[in-house]
């Protein structure tokens, strides 16, 4: 958690310089930490002019037209946290969409931290290096992982809210955030840490040194910074009380029926599913619907109408299951303290992480006219992530010996099958209609091995330019950025589906040997062992060998810029009456490449895994220009202490389909009097679409998918939902057994039509410096941001709700979806999910800050702080045939509608003792809409569950340090205090829930030393 002490810009912020400007910058590093540094550096530089991120244009950092927040080197690494990009999320205008815990939902990403300002997307949040782009690290997007960013060399992170397309290009949507590195940095600094939390794992470590020296009289420095970290890997059953691995989730359960009139759901725990099960349970269900009972074989039914379940032991033997509290009346396939599996006693909480970094930086003054510079680096990032086993559930019983085989579907397996004992073989017999000669095995395959997931990403940037003064005091810098990004994964126990199912038929041979069948007369494929999957843990190692693979991955991206500069001002021709006339001009050309591939037996498709084609997309290109400009119209008269207006434009040249696209901005800042300012800024910003927007090959996915058209879900979306699902043939109280028991098979992929999004954003503020107060400043900032022609993935569910809820089936939603089949279940594939322009986004709310630095005496200090942001609306508006119709994510999970982070530090003498609390305010349990009137439209749900809200949140942390001397400092401290879990069963690691802690109290202690 980011101490507030240094989160916005005031006064203590930002007083250190970038390559690129006054080479007057501080030297070293200040050993003082949090807000009492900042203003020790304020008093000493209130004045000075530095580039704030937002202009190339220097000024005083408070004269900025639109907010700044800045956080330092110090406040990054004032937790226990060796990810920076974690620290960064826990600032309240940045949302945890890509934090360490979340990270592992998706194929090769674990480990990323990306940012994203106002929840508006990682790609809408332009990341800089000393405002410069930066390799991505994702092959086909433009998305900068901050754990390739050095944390020692790291002076300040500025975070700019609002478009700044025109000053910076493509992607600075929400907002900008730039990491300012060190810059005549001179001598030693070394660190070490050490940290673990209080139930004994998680643990982290952090060593880091930076050496620096000046030579040539100053005008010459360099400086190498060298950093590792570790976090351990943290799986589910880590946190059994969290996660249920052993007894069952915690989760909120269907209860009631939507036609019950009661609440549907309550918070429960001991949750288990009847559907799947370690040692593999056999339902008597009755066609391919696993709540269906029957078949007219009355003995399969319970006398609640749900079908008999049975658990295979690890003996092999079968017996009934414990039902519990059987909640399949009611549509679901769950219990509660009976039998079945929990799904979360495998699976990771937070995924291990190790971090190299190699970072040098240096510069050498020949004249005022030509200073060169560079940069460059290495870093490895390693990660280790687990999974779920593979899985298999549900398909329809039937009388020929083979059964269908699919992807995720139950086993078939033959009353004939070497492993089936005769008791079980008897007893499911008697459960299934005459002439059956197979049954379905549903099971979860832990046993079997674990999908893991190793991922390895290298990262090399280089940075070569000069930059100096000409015209007396005219300033150019020119550069050329060179970044290469190379990742490789490895995913363990990946299934091969036709070894898989040539195992598990199993028979004897003449001479009595168990046998794969297809080996049973002639071999054909002497490599086959047969698999016991009745009962867990009953698996040879040489079918696990057999049936496995560690599939591979491979990918490359590549980043050519080159920009150059030149500022100056009307000093030598004329000044207004606030001063001269400053600008900024300058050009780019970027050139973006990528490529991935997955190995043959993935891309040939006979994995658990998806279905991927190969990534090979032509290059991304864009030649830029940009021009800015600084007006002061008055300085130092009465009622007009400042008032300056300014403007800035770029023209964009994108090759491809987006052509040529215009961004620009205008704002001004006035000051009445000296204790108070008022800023306001105007911005025009676009987006082109990237390479994975516009070329991603189609590739296979599985998402859980509630079928607006099934019997639980027909009544609750809009009043065209049940006409629609008629016209579509879908018969009344249908059941889409197969949707609500598993994953659905779907295709996802690019749209080379793309356009670029357009955006619109104001901001509005007021800074308060009161003369009768000294010490004490207060930021209010407004923000309003409109995004158009939005680029996105429409996700699954979101194409089904759409086709269903729109007037009639005649939208561009239902033409995404496959015709159904005739029993109305899903086709194989159900849809096709691709990127489209949506029709916009929207943010609005509140930043503010408020400190105070007072001193006590000559020995003791204390600084306050509390930052926050209130949202007053996010909404999303992704229905193309109706773009006026919202959908409100202002308050559902992820996006709080408060957060507010505080801090207190006290220092005396030589210790410093901190409190920091972290408030997050109440989110819904589910989308919004569901149980609230929302713009005029009555609550779609109101009966969803018995709770609306996830309860708000504090977290505190405490931290201390001592300095034993000028060169030593000790210091330890404890997140999460009160050992806070995510509330209502929440893990902490997806989309939304990841704003919430799940490691639980943690410990550290750490040194460093400065020579």
């Amino acid at each position: 958690m980011i101490p507030a002490a240094a989160q916005t810009a005031t006064p203590v912020d930002a007083q250190s310089q970038a390559p690129g400007t006054d080479p007057t910058a501080p030297v070293g590093s200040d050993t003082t930490t949090g807000a009492v540094a900042q203003t020790v550096a304020a008093e000493a530089n209130a004045g000075s002019e530095i580039v704030v991120t937002g202009s190339r244009i220097a000024r005083p950092t408070l004269n900025s037209p639109i907010p700044v927040t800045t956080v330092t080197q110090a406040d990054l690494t004032r937790t226990g946290a060796v990810v920076i990009g974690d620290v960064l999320n826990d600032l309240p205008s940045l949302r945890s969409t890509y934090s360490q815990a979340n990270s592992t939902q998706f194929i090769g990403t674990a480990g990323i931290n990306l940012l994203d300002l106002r929840g508006l997307g990682p790609s809408r949040t332009l990341v800089l290096v000393n405002g410069r782009r930066h390799i991505t690290g994702s092959t086909g997007e433009f998305l900068v992982d901050t754990n390739t960013i050095p944390t020692d060399l790291i002076d300040r992170v500025d975070i700019v809210t609002g478009g700044s397309s025109a000053v910076y290009g493509s992607d600075a949507m929400a907002g900008v955030v730039n990491f300012v590195l060190k810059r005549n940095f001179d001598g030693v600094s070394l660190n070490a840490q050490s940290g673990i939390a209080d139930r004994g794992n998680r643990g982290t470590y952090r060593l880091s040194g930076t050496f620096g020296t000046n030579f040539a009289e100053g005008r010459g420095n360099i400086a190498l910074g060298l950093e590792y970290n570790q976090a351990d890997l943290l799986t589910y059953t880590d946190r059994p009380g969290l996660t249920g691995a052993y007894d069952g989730r915690n989760q909120f359960q269907r209860v009631a029926t939507n036609a019950s009139g009661q609440p549907q759901r309550t918070f429960l725990t001991g949750v288990r599913s009847f559907g799947y099960d370690n040692g593999g349970n056999f339902i008597a269900y009755n066609g391919g619907n696993l709540l269906g009972c029957g078949g007219g074989v009355a003995a399969a039914c319970r006398a609640n109408g749900a079908p008999r379940v049975f658990g295979f032991g690890s003996n092999g033997q079968l017996s009934e299951y414990n039902y519990g509290n059987d909640f399949r009346p009611v549509g679901s396939n769950n219990n509660q303290n009976g039998s079945g599996a929990t799904l979360t006693d495998t699976g990771t909480l937070d995924p291990s992480l190790k971090r190299y970094v190699a970072n040098l930086i240096g510069h050498y003054d020949v004249s005022e006219a030509f200073k060169p510079f560079f940069e460059a680096k290495f870093v490895r990032v390693e990660s280790f992530a687990q999974s779920s086993g593979t899985f298999n559930q549900g398909g329809s019983q039937g009388t020929d010996a083979e059964g269908e085989t699919y992807l995720g579907g139950g086993v078939p397996i033959a009353f004939d099958n070497a492993f089936l004992n005769p008791q079980a073989a008897a007893t499911i017999r008697s459960l299934l209609p005459a002439g059956s000669e197979y049954f379905r095995l549903n099971r979860n395959n832990t046993d079997l091995g674990t999908r893991d997931e190793a991922d390895r990403r290298d990262t090399y940037r280089i940075v070569v330019g000069a930059e100096g003064t000409f015209n007396d005091d005219w300033k150019y810098d020119f550069s050329v950025n060179y970044g290469e990004f190379r990742t490789k994964s490895k995913f363990y126990n990946n299934q091969f589906q036709s070894r898989f199912y040539n195992a598990i038929d199993a028979v004897r041979n003449g001479a009595g040997q168990i046998v794969c069948r297809i080996n049973q007369a002639t071999v054909v494929d002497p490599s086959c062992a047969p698999l016991n999957i009745l009962g867990e843990g009953r698996a040879s190692q040489a079918a696990l060998n057999y049936i496995n693979t560690t599939s591979t991955s491979r990918g490359k991206a590549t980043e050519f810029d080159v920009t150059g500069n030149i500022v100056g001002d009307s000093s030598q021709l004329f000044e207004l009456p606030g001063g001269p006339v400053r600008f900024a001009v300058g050009g780019e050309y970027r050139r973006e490449t990528a490529f991935s591939a997955y190995d043959d037996t993935i891309k040939g498709g006979d994995t658990f895994f998806n279905v991927i084609p190969d990534f090979r997309p032509p290059a991304f290109a864009v030649k830029e220009a940009y021009g800015e400009i600084e007006l002061p119209l008055l300085k130092d008269i009465s009622f007009a202490k400042e008032l300056t207006i300014n403007a800035a434009g770029r023209v964009a040249d994108y090759k491809g389909s987006t052509g040529t696209v215009y961004a620009y901005n205008f704002g001004g800042i006035y000051a009445p009097i000296n204790d108070i300012k008022f800023r306001v800024n105007y911005s025009r910003s676009v987006r082109a679409p990237t390479l994975g927007d516009l070329y991603a090959s189609n590739s296979q996915d599985f998402p859980q998918l509630d079928d607006p058209c099934d019997v639980n879900f027909i009544t609750t979306g809009r009043s065209t939902r049940a006409a629609n699902c008629a016209a579509a043939g879908v018969p009344a109280g249908f059941i889409n057994s197969t949707a609500r028991a598993g994953s659905t098979e779907i295709l996802s992929g690019g749209n080379p039509n793309l356009q670029a999004e357009k955006s619109r954003s104001w901001t509005y503020g007021a800074i308060f410096q009161p003369s009768f107060l000294p010490g004490f400043a207060l930021t209010v900032d407004y923000y309003d941001i409109k995004i158009n022609k939005v680029i996105n993935a429409v996700d699954a569910q979101t194409i089904l709700d759409a086709c269903y809820d729109a007037p009639t089936l005649n939208n561009q939603f239902c033409s995404l979806i496959n015709p159904r089949q005739a029993n109305g279940l899903f086709a194989r594939p159900a849809l096709l999910q691709s990127t489209v322009n949506f029709a916009a986004l929207k943010a609005k709310g509140i930043d503010f800050d408020a400190s105070y630095n007072r001193r006590f005496g000559a020995d003791t200090k204390a600084a306050v702080r509390v930052v926050g942001t209130w949202v007053r609306d996010r909404t999303d508006f992704p229905y193309l045939d109706e773009p006026s119709r919202p959908d409100r994510v202002k308050g559902e999970l992820g996006d709080p509608i408060w957060n507010v982070n505080a801090s207190v530090d006290l220092t005396h003498k030589n210790f410093t003792l901190g409190y920091q609390v972290r408030y997050i305010g109440r989110q819904s349990i589910t989308d919004w809409e569901a149980q609230h009137d929302t713009n005029g439209v009555p609550a779609l749900n109101p009966n969803y569950a018995d709770v609306v809200y996830y309860p708000k949140v504090f977290y505190h942390a405490v931290r201390a340090s001592v300095d034993v001397d000028k060169r030593f400092t000790l210091y330890g401290g404890v997140d999460n205090l009160t050992d806070k879990k995510p509330p209502y069963g929440l893990l902490g690691n997806g989309d939304g829930d990841a704003i919430y802690d799940n490691i639980g109290r943690a410990m550290y202690i750490g040194a460093s030393v400065k020579l």
